[in-house]
């Protein structure tokens, strides 16, 4: 009882500290941005692949939705709730996943404190062919993209050990 509640605790940790320093680092660097970049500006890094720009967005990730900056609030509010929720319920055993929810919600609270507390979400990351994003948004995206691989993995492990093919 005690090993099991050590490691639940391990896994709460896991999860704290990764949003944090996912949160920490987003608006670290949005800060960064916004005192150094010019808005609707760019710095070349690798010429015709990668540059910073500093741009606004009232949209959800990679600049979807522009101008429904609350209802993308009340949905990352509902997101982050039920991030809480699943994660006390669901309580899965792994790091993995922890560290794994702990991206999704770092990123989440990034973005909320941007529509929160300015209107707008400041993006920066310019790879040619994908829409300017930031942390947050990569974090989301990271986070959720490897946990569906772990639900993808454990499904079709469970098919193997039930001796389905």
């Amino acid at each position: 009882m005690i090993k099991r509640a050590k490691r639940s605790l391990l896994l709460n940790i896991y999860f704290l500290i990764i949003a944090v320093c996912i949160l920490a680092a987003d608006q670290v660097t949005k800060y960064m941005i916004i005192q150094r970049v010019p808005e609707n500006s760019s710095i070349e890094i690798i010429p015709g692949f990668f540059s910073i720009t500093h741009v606004r967005n009232t949209g959800a990730a990679f600049g979807l939705f522009q101008g429904y900056t609350e209802i993308l609030t009340v949905i990352s509010i509902v997101a982050i709730v039920l991030i809480i929720v699943l994660k006390s319920i669901l309580n899965f055993n792994s790091a993995f996943y922890n560290i794994c929810l702990g991206f999704v919600m770092g990123g989440a609270l990034g973005n909320l404190m941007d529509r929160f507390l300015v209107g707008e979400v400041t993006d920066f990351i310019n790879v040619r062919f994908i829409p300017v994003f930031n942390i947050a948004d990569s974090s989301i995206l990271i986070g959720f993209s490897l946990i569906i691989i772990l639900i993808l993995r454990e499904y079709f492990k469970k098919g193997k050990t039930e001796g389905v093919d």
